[in-house]
């Protein structure tokens, strides 16, 4: 099979999903260790060889492969397996099951991965193919998901350079590399009078019920979920999700809920208003907080100040701190 590289921007936006498949596998009996999957391994799973590497792994098929329906097979890993809405970071390759020829990849040529921007960040069990495969996966294991590339890449995708159609399989092997909460995981915490009120959707996403009185003249910090992790320190890198209001206007301004996955921040003075950076600085990782920030510790400079955000008026942020990310070189 050839393995000719091939541009990630050839294709539309790639969503992903992950199963490993290893010859010789015991017969999958409904779990992995103990997780049930989303998606189940089949036939064309079962047809794919892959070798990991110091690289990118190897894949083996026999081309044209056809997959009856989306497929997955997760193997391997250790720790944390992802549940519906724990968020997933892999490297990947994406193959033509027609041609065997790679479509796209988070590998450079020489074979080296790329910086964690340049994988794939999925939150599992959404509604795609490869986050789908994804649940019950594991840092260091191995996925293979057997699919369409309509699935995978939308249902308009197409390249006559790379000769696929929207019905064509397209298998993808993702090697993952963490797992991280989707929300904010540990002991709720009574309310503090003046503060909104928080109640939280099936998947962790907040709503808020402001008092009806005047924002606190001063910055104003409530935990209300304590996490058990280690406290935070400035100058992390940190994964959250928040969601940004304007409290006179009861607006969202900002929201990683709505943007679809959550952020990844330093935490300091130099990339976030002062008063983001107070509230998180000392709270155990895994907690939510909710702070109401005052105009001088928010944006204080007009010429910074987002449109949706007047003169005088205060912020309220909440934020799920949902894991304390690792440096990276590069």
């Amino acid at each position: 099979m050839r393995t000719r590289p091939l541009s990630i921007a050839v294709l539309l936006v790639a969503a992903a999903s992950l199963t490993a498949c290893h010859p010789g596998a015991p017969v999958f009996d409904g779990t992995v260790d103990g997780c049930t999957p989303d998606v189940r391994p089949g036939e064309a799973t079962g047809q794919v060889r892959v070798e990991a590497g110091d690289g990118a792994p190897s894949v083996d098929f026999e081309a044209p492969l056809v997959t009856d329906g989306t497929q997955a097979q997760v193997s391997g890993g250790e720790g944390r397996r992802a549940a519906d809405g724990d968020i997933v970071d892999a490297q990947y390759v994406v193959y033509s099951g027609k041609t065997g020829e790679l479509i796209s990849t988070s590998y450079q040529e020489a074979g080296q991965a790329l910086p964690p921007a340049n994988a794939l960040r999925l939150t599992a069990g959404s509604e795609n193919a490869l986050a789908a495969a994804t649940t019950c996966a594991a840092p260091g294991g191995q996925v293979i998901l057997t699919t369409t590339i309509a699935d995978l890449f939308g249902p308009t995708a197409a390249s006559e350079e790379l000769d696929i159609a929207p019905t064509d399989t397209a298998v993808v092997v993702l090697e993952v590399t963490d797992v991280h909460p989707g929300r904010a995981e540990g002991t709720p915490k009574p309310g503090v009078q003046g503060m909104p009120a928080i109640a939280l959707a099936t998947d962790g996403r907040p709503g808020v019920t402001f008092p009806g009185g005047p924002a606190p003249a001063d910055l104003t910090v409530m935990t209300s979920i304590e996490g058990d992790g280690e406290e935070v320190q400035e100058g992390d890198s940190l994964l959250l999700h928040y969601t940004g209001i304007v409290w006179e206007t009861e607006e969202v301004f900002d929201s990683s809920w709505e943007s679809g996955a959550p952020a990844t921040f330093t935490i300091d003075d130099a990339n976030l208003i002062p008063g983001f950076v107070d509230a998180v600085v000392g709270q155990p990782i895994g907690s939510q907080v909710v702070v109401s920030i005052p105009q001088e510790l928010g944006y204080d400079d007009p010429a910074t100040r987002p449109a949706s955000i007047g003169e005088g008026q205060h912020l309220l942020f909440v934020i799920d701190i949902l894991d304390r990310l690792e440096p990276t070189a590069g």
